[in-house]
């Protein structure tokens, strides 16, 4: 679960997952952020009109494009007139997709991280506290590694 004070951090990355077409229940299950905090982001920061402004500007760039291949198949000779245009449009399309997997990326890493802190944690409380708790983990280390992975594509 994300901590108090972690706004700052995280609902720019919510607000571009939701943006991307995530629904509150996938952000809140990648981020750890409640769904009840996720709504009150998107309805004070306005995110729903951010995505239709989103939708609507990469829906006109690809309508663009098509239209710009269209005539490039259409007239050959004529194409060096367009390609100057498909090209920036294609670098603007990747630019944005670069984006979203690079956010995709520092999510999973965020997810990785938080897991190994919470296993530090543990053993550290384990070795205060419970130190049959230590002892577990170092007995099934190997699977609770793997199962964090899984769980969070760390």
């Amino acid at each position: 679960m994300a901590v108090k004070g972690d706004r700052e951090r995280l609902e720019p990355v919510a607000r571009m997952l939701y943006c991307d077409g995530k629904s509150l229940v996938a952000i809140e299950e990648a981020l750890g952020v409640s769904r009840n905090t996720l709504a009150e982001w998107r309805d004070w920061a306005g995110w729903d009109a951010a995505k239709a402004a989103k939708d609507g500007y990469e829906a006109k760039l690809l309508k663009v494009r098509d239209e710009l291949m269209i005539e490039i198949e259409a007239k050959p000779l004529a194409a060096t007139t367009h390609l100057d245009a498909l090209s920036k449009i294609e670098a603007i399309l990747e630019r944005r997709s670069k984006a979203a997997r690079e956010a995709a990326d520092s999510i999973a890493r965020q997810r990785g991280e938080m897991f190994l802190q919470f296993i530090k944690d543990l053993i550290d409380y384990g070795g205060k506290h419970a130190p049959e708790i230590t002892g577990a983990i170092q007995d099934n280390f190997d699977d609770l590694i793997q199962w964090g992975r899984e769980k969070y594509a760390a």
